[in-house]
């Protein structure tokens, strides 16, 4: 129930800023919520979550899509200025940029925004902050970290639901 209104919530942002969103899950389940939102989903072929972000990436690829924006469904205080804030710091010039926005620890990643789609490849797991700017590092493009309260907060443990209970947009 709750991840579900988590994912419904992240829809909702995204759909202000787009009307081209996608979600990438083994769950075929998830086709009603989705699509109630006026998103798509795309039923992951594989497991695991860079496996389904590189299947998202190629069907991106394949409509020409030029910018690809990475959003993880348990941000319950993300913003369209949050997502703003992530594409606004690619390059002014429409040049290949990565955009990172770090979890509170620092050592994770809840978003990313790529230009183009495969500039780097996806390294999401433990450290994946830190090892997607060593891909970015090694692309040689250049890379902000956005570090912004709705992007930076998720819902990982129930420590973090705890703390979004009693702080709510403040957590």
């Amino acid at each position: 129930m709750l991840a579900s209104q988590l994912l419904q919530r992240v829809l909702k942002v995204s759909r202000e800023l787009s009307d081209d969103v996608e979600v990438i899950s083994p769950s075929r389940p998830l086709a009603e919520i989705v699509e109630a939102a006026g998103a798509r989903l795309a039923v992951q072929r594989g497991m695991g979550l860079n496996e389904g972000l590189d299947q998202a990436r190629s069907q991106a690829l394949l409509d020409g899509i030029d910018t690809l924006i990475v959003l993880h469904g348990d941000l319950p205080n993300l913003t369209a200025i949050d997502i703003e804030t992530l594409v606004g710091v690619l390059p002014a010039d429409g040049g290949p940029g990565v955009a990172i926005a770090p979890d509170r620890a620092g050592t994770g990643t809840n978003a990313l925004a790529l230009r183009p789609p495969g500039v780097i490849p996806f390294r999401f797991g433990i450290g994946s902050f830190a090892a997607h700017a060593a891909v970015v590092e090694r692309a040689g493009v250049p890379c902000v970290a956005v570090n912004r309260a709705g992007l930076a907060f998720d819902l990982d443990t129930p420590d973090d639901l705890r703390r979004w209970l009693e702080l709510g947009d403040a957590a």
